[in-house]
This record gives structure tokens, sequence and C-alpha cells, in this order.
């Protein structure tokens, strides 16, 4: 995007009202706007139009803003993400950021408060964008994003059929050498290739727990939802350090791919393990993963 060239921006909300006020406050602003009102329609949308920002609200019927963001960050890594929510959940904030989005705003916001938002995450793409581009030009300087594997290809008929067959999360990491974060890569994939649908990919959270809470106390708190199952901090840092890889850490906690993910983010936000810890994991498993037919 040049300096003079006005920012593109798409508005996926599926109230339409709140995506129109949000429309007009940044085109008023210079910003060239479209609005889309579902998941489905911003991934139809960005086929065609080239846009440098996405606002997300994360609370839509069938593809969430957090499913948009995952695909996106997959499709479109060079588009910055921005998300929109009318609840105030620190757990969906740090989950968000985690998957890689720019900024979180909670509604009802202020104007101004929106406009900022939309200023930093603009900045803060062109300037990631200035240090892509910089280390192309010094090839002998190691790129963090880089130092994995050669991405791998995958047969997607293959996928979905075990996928279909009841394979859980874990076993399917086992079988392609995947990081929880490239089994995300993947269902992103197959879901925007059309081989299985989000209903499908959602359903499998029945198989083990979407998220989790950590208990970093040792306090043994009541496990009141056994949709959000209690683990020890200190047991899940210690496992971690030894080297247990995702499945095994999966296993072991019976949870899925998303929720050992969320599992990172709790720990990193709280103290426990550093960024640098799970970062350094990404080497050790294939980090993406590319369909073929």
């Amino acid at each position: 995007m040049k300096a003079s060239e006005p920012a593109r921006i798409l508005v996926v909300d599926d109230e339409p009202y709140i995506g129109e006020i949000i429309a007009r406050y940044l085109t008023v602003e210079g910003y060239v706007c479209r609005i889309a009102s579902c998941g489905e329609d911003a991934l139809r949308v960005l086929r065609s139009y080239n846009c440098h920002l996405v606002l997300a609200d994360i609370m839509m019927p069938g593809m969430s803003g957090i499913d948009l963001l995952n695909i996106l960050r997959t499709l479109y890594p060079d588009v910055a993400v921005v998300m929109v929510t009318s609840v105030s959940d620190r757990d969906t904030s740090i989950l968000a950021i985690d998957l890689g989005a720019y900024g979180y705003i909670v509604k009802p916001f202020e104007r101004n408060e929106l406009l900022l938002h939309v200023a930093n995450a603009l900045e803060r793409r062109r300037a990631a964008i200035r240090r892509q581009k910089g280390s192309d030009k010094h090839p002998s300087i190691p790129r963090l994003v880089k130092l994995t594997r050669s991405p791998i290809r995958i047969s997607a008929k293959k996928v979905v059929d075990l996928i279909r067959s009841g394979m859980d999360d874990a076993a399917l990491m086992e079988t392609f050498n995947l990081s929880a974060k490239a089994l995300h890569s993947l269902l992103d994939q197959l879901v925007a290739a059309g081989a299985l649908t989000q209903s499908e990919v959602n359903d499998r959270g029945s198989l083990s727990p979407g998220s989790v809470v950590i208990d970093a106390d040792n306090l043994r708190l009541p496990n009141e939802s056994k949709a959000k199952p209690i683990i020890s901090a200190a047991d899940a840092v210690k496992c971690i350090r030894s080297g247990m890889d995702d499945s095994s850490l999966m296993k072991r906690y019976n949870i899925s791919a998303r929720a050992l993910r969320s599992l990172f983010g709790k720990l990193v936000a709280s103290g426990a393990l550093g960024q640098f810890e799970i970062d350094k994991r990404i080497s050790e498993t294939h980090e993406w993963a590319i369909l073929k037919e």
C-alpha cells in the first residue's frame, strides 16, 4: 500500500446496522470500505477484493470471528485483522491475539477508539511488510518463520477420510507429523476448499474440550464445566519443558488441538512460560500444511 493510497477495509458483522456504522466512520476518514454479513461472505469478497485490514465481529452464527481469523492467517497472511465483540472476555482476547489478531475492540466503542485501533493496525502491518522486505534483501539473516521444515503436501481426500472415520486431533497430528497450529491450518484449508463443512470441524470439539482453565497456584479449583477442564500450570510447564510433544500433551489432558493452543496462550499470559518457549516448539514439527487433491 502506497502512502497516498487509501487503505481498503473489509467490515464483517452479522448485524447490518453495526457494519454500516463502522463503515461510515471509516469512510469519512478516507478509508475505502466493503461490508460482509458473515465469515463465509467475507471469504467470497476477499477472492476479488484486495484489502489491507479486516474488522471482524467475534460472535457470529456459523463461522465465528476466531474461525475466520484462523483462515485469514493462512490464506491472506499480509492482511491485518482486528477483532470486534460485545463480550469483554479476557480469554477470548488472549486467544485472538495469540492467533495473530492485531487488536481487539469491545462493543460499544467510541468512534475515536475505533479509528485509533484501525490506524495502529495498519501501521503495524506496514512495518511488518517493511521488515519482511528488508529481511529478503539479507538472506544470511535467519528469519524465525522460515526456521521450520519445508511445507508439506497432504492429500485432502486422505485427511477428510480419516476425519470422517472418527480419527481425533492427536492421531491426525501423529499421522502427518503436525503441530497443533498446523492442524488448525489444515482444517481451515479444508473448509475454505469446500472439502469439509465448518459444522464438521466444529463438531470435532465434542471429541475433547475446546478450551482450558489453568490452575496457576495449585488450588485444585472445582471443575464446574466439563467443557473447560482445569489443568495445573505447574504440571503443564514441567511436561512442556521436558520435551513432551503436542499430541502427547493432548492425550495427557484429554484436550483438542484448539484447547492446546488455548493452554499455551494462557501459560504465556500468566508468566508461567515465555513466548520463546512456545515459538521454539515450532521447529520440532511441520508448521504449515499444503493440501493437494
